[in-house]
Order: C-alpha cells, then sequence, then structure tokens
C-alpha cells in the first residue's frame, strides 16, 4: 500500500471521530448498540444489542446505583432522547465526581442529522453547551465543567482548513458559514461537577 493510499485511507476512516474513554476506571457506554466499547458496561433499548443492562433512556431513573462510573460514553445517543436535559441529569446522578462524559451528535448542518427517521433533536455547538450548563437554573441542578467542544468535519473541509477555521470561531461558523460548509458531528468532553 503506497503512503498516498495510506494516507488517503486515514483521511476517510470515520473511526477516528469515534468516542473512546480517555481514563482509567469504569465505563459506560450508553445506548451502546452492537458496537459496545470493549470493557465497557452497555445500556440499550433493546435486548438486541451488546447491552448489559436493557433500560429505556426516557425512563429515569436508570437501573444504576449513583456515582458508579468513571466514564459515559454518548454516542450518537443525545438526540435520540425525548429530553436532554433529563438525560444529563440522571449521567450526574450516574457519574462519579469529575467522571467524564463524552458525546458525539450529528451537527444540525450535517446530513447525518436528517438521515435517521428516530432523531428528535438538532444540535449546534452552543446547545450542546447548554447541556452542560442550562441557560436557566430551574432547569436542571446538574452542572458540568465544558473540558473540550469540537466540531468534526467532512475530509474536504479538513483539507482545505475549513475544519480548523470553524472550530476556531465556533459562533461565526453556525451563524454564517454552517450551511455553506456542512459539518459532520459535534464531540463534547465534559466532567460531572459535583
Amino acid at each position: 500500500m503506497s503512503i498516498l493510499t495510506r494516507r488517503l485511507a486515514a483521511l476517510t476512516d470515520p473511526q477516528q471521530f469515534r468516542l473512546v474513554p480517555r481514563g482509567d476506571g469504569a465505563v459506560l457506554d450508553l445506548g451502546c448498540g452492537r458496537a459496545k466499547f470493549p470493557g465497557a458496561v452497555g445500556l440499550d433499548i433493546s435486548a438486541d444489542t451488546e447491552a448489559d443492562i436493557v433500560a429505556d433512556l426516557d425512563d429515569f431513573p436508570y437501573p444504576i446505583e449513583s456515582d458508579s462510573f468513571d466514564e459515559i460514553l454518548c454516542q450518537d445517543v443525545i438526540e435520540h432522547v425525548g429530553s436532554p436535559l433529563r438525560t444529563m441529569a440522571e449521567l450526574h446522578r450516574i457519574g462519579r465526581p469529575g467522571a467524564r462524559v463524552l458525546i458525539r451528535t450529528p451537527h444540525f448542518s450535517s446530513v447525518l442529522a436528517y438521515s435517521d427517521p428516530t432523531h428528535r433533536h438538532y444540535f449546534s455547538t452552543q446547545a450542546v453547551r447548554g447541556l452542560a450548563v442550562p441557560g436557566f437554573e430551574h432547569y436542571t441542578a446538574a452542572r458540568f465543567r465544558v473540558a473540550e467542544l469540537t466540531l468534526d468535519f467532512w475530509a474536504p473541509y479538513r483539507l482545505f482548513g475549513v475544519s480548523a477555521i470553524a472550530n476556531r470561531h465556533l459562533d461565526l461558523y453556525e451563524r454564517y458559514f454552517a450551511y455553506r460548509f456542512p459539518a459532520m458531528n459535534i464531540r463534547a468532553l465534559f466532567e460531572v461537577e459535583k
């Protein structure tokens, strides 16, 4: 395989945007489906998955003890739930103090956001930030520290530098350029504050 072929394969590999745990400790893979992260506890609505816990994410509380996990992976999940803020409050409950919550969701400008009829919500980076620190105190008492917030872009936009500029100026990008240069996903890393 030539160097050019390897670089092209790396550039277009969708696995580069997959969420992976950032440290040691107990990991929950929320909405794991059939691709549960190895060694994680999987929770999914369907028993026809790799789930260790079968539960509906819209039924609260989840059948998990408080302060159980050091890391929670939410890959392509938050757009499916009925109430993202209630879901985040539940993740706050089951996460230990300082636990990392990694979220990936399609950006509102992405074809991925509208390709699944089970999606209930479409997110901007500002909306994802609002999951960690809601704009109105009465929505939820759960708070997270926003450690990282990044947009993933399709290969051509990464090659031409759109990705780098957009990630430096998220608000400007979303206001004026999101539909001209669509992003793919939003990825966020939150830390539980208790």
